[in-house]
């Protein structure tokens, strides 16, 4: 996207900061998606020290909660096709796959989820 559209998004979206000890364990932004009415999950990231501890999925619940509360009917995120455990947590937590597919990277597809909120 281009620079002055990504600035922007740190200004528009929420964002959520895990953190053990002091320490930022994991992160997760949401914000307007681009459909009407639905909201995105956007940079889900958890510290590989942290993986594997429940924080991904705290940070999950907490997005999805804020959406809710935020009256969104919908949310969407992004998933690349090499990131399995991710995969699953999105799927423990409701979401399903969309069916749409994009190339993030040359090789590499990231594959769409929603969920109805």
């Amino acid at each position: 996207m281009p620079e002055g559209r990504w600035r922007q998004t740190l200004v528009d979206r929420v964002r959520f900061v895990a953190e053990v000890d002091g320490v930022v364990a994991g992160t997760v932004s949401g914000g307007d998606a681009d459909t009407t009415a639905a909201a995105a999950m956007t940079g889900m990231w958890v510290d590989p020290r942290f993986r594997r501890q429940g924080i991904g999925e705290i940070l999950v619940i907490h997005v999805i909660s804020w959406a809710r509360a935020a009256s969104y009917d919908e949310m969407f995120l992004w998933v690349t096709d090499v990131n399995a455990d991710a995969e699953r947590l999105y799927r423990r937590n409701g979401f399903v796959s969309t069916g749409a597919v994009q190339e993030i990277r040359p090789g590499e597809l990231e594959h769409e989820m929603s969920l109805k909120l």
